[in-house]
């Protein structure tokens, strides 16, 4: 029987974590709609924006932003290809793999990010905060 409880505490927890991410997930989407934005783009983005300029210019490879995002490798080539489409980001070849490819932010892409930045912080505080 303790098992039971145990468990279903468990699956309870898991719900409850299901349920926050669903919430700030609608109210992430409601909020950077306006800047033109759904979430996952600006997540790539917000890497972007925070890349060190001083180490290959704010540039990061498809993998390396698959793994932050957390989105599947074909998944993120499409979302790029859309950004890139959009002039928010640009693509070149990897000077260390000539058969990798770097993605870096532009300036209309900083100043979209810049923008909708402060109202998607806005959304993680109100609906994540502990204050």
């Amino acid at each position: 029987m303790t098992g039971d409880k145990g468990e279903r505490a468990l699956v309870e927890e898991w719900r409850a974590i299901l349920a926050v991410h669903a919430r700030t997930a609608c109210e992430l989407d409601r909020e950077l709609h306006q800047h033109g934005l759904g979430a996952s783009d600006f997540e790539v983005l917000d890497v972007l924006a925070g890349g060190d300029p001083t180490d290959g210019g704010c540039t990061f490879r498809v993998q390396e932003l698959a793994d932050r995002v957390h989105l599947s490798q074909s998944a993120l080539s499409r979302l790029v290809a859309r950004l890139e489409k959009d002039g928010l980001v640009s693509r070149g070849i990897c000077d260390e793999d000539r058969r990798g490819v770097r993605v870096g932010i532009t300036d209309l892409g900083r100043t979209r990010y810049d923008v909708a930045r402060p109202g998607q912080r806005a959304v993680l505080e109100r609906m994540l905060g502990t204050a």
